[in-house]
C-alpha cells in the first residue's frame, strides 16, 4: 500500500512531464512562425489572413506536417512577394526537411541559426537579393540533397565545407557574384547529378576526376 502511495504521484508527473513535451514541440513551431511573420513584410496579406493561433498550425499556408511527429517539416513560400532580411527564428523549425523562399525579396545574410536545421535535404533561395559569403555552415546540413542559391548577391569563394555534403545532388549557384578558383574537391561530391556554377567570376577549369562524376 506504502509502495503505491508513492508510484500513483510519480506516475503522475511522469505524465505531466511526456505532455508537457508534446505540447512545447507543437508551440515551439508555432512560435517560430508567428516570429517569422511579425519579422518580414508581407504587402500581399498572404499571412496576415492565414497564420493565426485560430488555426491549427499544420493547416497554415506554405507549411506541411510530419504525420508521425506533426512536426513541421516543409516550409513553402515561394513567389509570395514577401521581403525583410530572414530572421533567425526558423532555426527553431528542427524538424524541417524542406525550405524554399525563393522569388521574393529577402535581402541581408543568410543566419547562422539555419545551421540548427540538421534534417534539411532541401534548400531553395532563388531569386532573392541576398549578400555576403555562402555561409560555411551549410557544409554540417549533411543530409542536403538539393541546394539553389541562384539570382543573389552572394560574394567570395565557394566554402570549403561545401564539398562535405556527400548526398547532394544539385547544386545552383549562377549569377551572383563568387570568386575565386574553382575547388578541387568538387569531385568528392560522388551523387551530383547537376551543377552550375555560370555567370560568376570563377576561375579555373574542372579536372577530368572532377567531371566524370558530374
Amino acid at each position: 500500500m506504502r509502495l503505491l502511495f508513492y508510484f500513483v504521484p510519480l506516475f503522475l508527473l511522469l505524465l505531466k512531464c511526456l505532455f508537457a513535451t508534446g505540447v512545447k514541440n507543437i508551440t515551439t513551431d508555432q512560435s517560430a512562425l508567428l516570429a517569422f511573420k511579425l519579422h518580414v513584410s508581407d504587402p500581399r496579406g498572404v499571412l496576415a489572413n492565414n497564420w493565426s493561433i485560430s488555426y491549427p498550425v499544420c493547416n497554415w499556408v506554405g507549411i506541411t506536417c510530419g504525420a508521425r511527429h506533426r512536426r513541421v517539416v516543409a516550409f513553402y513560400l515561394s513567389d509570395m512577394g514577401l521581403g525583410g532580411t530572414i530572421p533567425p527564428h526558423l532555426g527553431n523549425l528542427s524538424f524541417l526537411v524542406y525550405l524554399n523562399i525563393s522569388h521574393n525579396h529577402f535581402h541581408g545574410h543568410l543566419p547562422n541559426e539555419l545551421g540548427q536545421l540538421r534534417r534539411l535535404r532541401v534548400i531553395s533561395l532563388t531569386n532573392n537579393e541576398l549578400i555576403g559569403s555562402i555561409p560555411s555552415w551549410i557544409g554540417a546540413l549533411s543530409k542536403l540533397r538539393y541546394l539553389f542559391l541562384q539570382n543573389n548577391s552572394f560574394i567570395g569563394p565557394i566554402p570549403d565545407s561545401l564539398f562535405n555534403l556527400s548526398r547532394l545532388q544539385n547544386l545552383d549557384i549562377m549569377y551572383n557574384m563568387i570568386d575565386g578558383s574553382i575547388p578541387s574537391r568538387i569531385g568528392n561530391l560522388s551523387r551530383l547529378m547537376n551543377l552550375n556554377f555560370g555567370y560568376n567570376n570563377l576561375q579555373g577549369m574542372f579536372a577530368s576526376t572532377s567531371i566524370s562524376s558530374l
